[in-house]
């Protein structure tokens, strides 16, 4: 019994880690945003008969059914859990953001009107943690490192660059350093294009800029066969998945980098 339990725990534990890489932040924030908008749909629907008096169950029932708000509240958990797992979750936070918002503004004018005293309480939570997944919204999204040849057991080893919308690299990992030869002191604030032949170079900076005129990267989270360029001048063949999203400050781009095969690739 002992070993099993020796045994079982260290696998979990990488379960945990795997699945947490898989969906990054952003995710873990949609699973518990998923779970608790589920609990909150329950509590509506099943409201114990002398609680439906009370003002804030009162208040949501003047505005609209409570078995309407818990199944609002249930198709959001349900679209949280889904997204939570893809590459896009846009969806998921906007919904939850809204949704959120919206109950801290009718609590709030619950308030005003009198029909619940203490319902500013309720509003400035409800638009706080409102505010609080309209942020994390911001953050990057989930880098998706195991659809490479591979999987998962490989993600260590792959390359992750993160470069501005104009091209520039604002964070350069021990693998990407390995993989081209500059270190992350070099790489850091320079462009993108030392790391492709000459010959790729404007055929990258035209794309970035489509996208910054678009909105929007055809390309983001394909697998794309490219041709990469060590710092001693070799170029080699590599596998590129990248996503990109968009804040106030403007694009940003993450890459996973895998050199494909062993050989180096001849300049055409």
């Amino acid at each position: 019994m002992s070993n099993r339990v020796d045994v079982g725990a260290p696998l979990f534990r990488r379960t945990i880690i795997r699945v947490l890489r898989r969906i990054g932040r952003r995710g873990a924030s949609l699973a518990f945003v998923g779970l608790l908008s589920l609990a909150i749909a329950a509590s509506l629907a099943y409201v114990p008969a002398d609680q439906r008096v009370a003002p804030g169950y009162a208040m949501l029932a003047s505005i609209a059914p409570l078995g309407v708000w818990a199944l609002v509240w249930c198709a959001t958990g349900a679209l949280c859990l889904v997204q939570m797992f893809m590459r896009s979750d846009r969806v998921a936070f906007a919904v939850a953001t809204a949704l959120l918002m919206l109950y801290g503004l009718v609590y709030l004018f619950s308030t005003f009107t009198g029909a619940n005293p203490r319902g500013w309480v309720g509003g400035a939570v409800w638009l706080a943690f409102g505010g609080w997944i309209a942020l994390i919204a911001t953050w990057p999204e989930a880098v998706m490192v195991s659809r490479f040849p591979g999987g998962e057991a490989e993600a260590e080893s792959e390359a992750v660059i993160v470069a501005d919308g104009a091209g520039v690299i604002q964070s350069w990992n021990p693998q990407a350093a390995s993989l081209f030869g500059w270190t992350i002191d070099e790489a850091v604030g320079r462009s993108l294009t030392m790391l492709m032949p000459p010959r790729f170079r404007a055929q990258h900076s035209a794309g970035l800029a489509r996208v910054r005129h678009a909105g929007r990267s055809d390309l983001a989270g394909r697998i794309i066969p490219l041709v990469g360029l060590h710092r001693d001048g070799t170029e080699f063949a590599i596998a590129l998945t990248v996503n990109a999203w968009h804040s106030d400050d403007g694009v940003t781009y993450t890459g996973v980098i895998r050199p494909i095969g062993g050989g180096s690739v001849q300049p055409e």
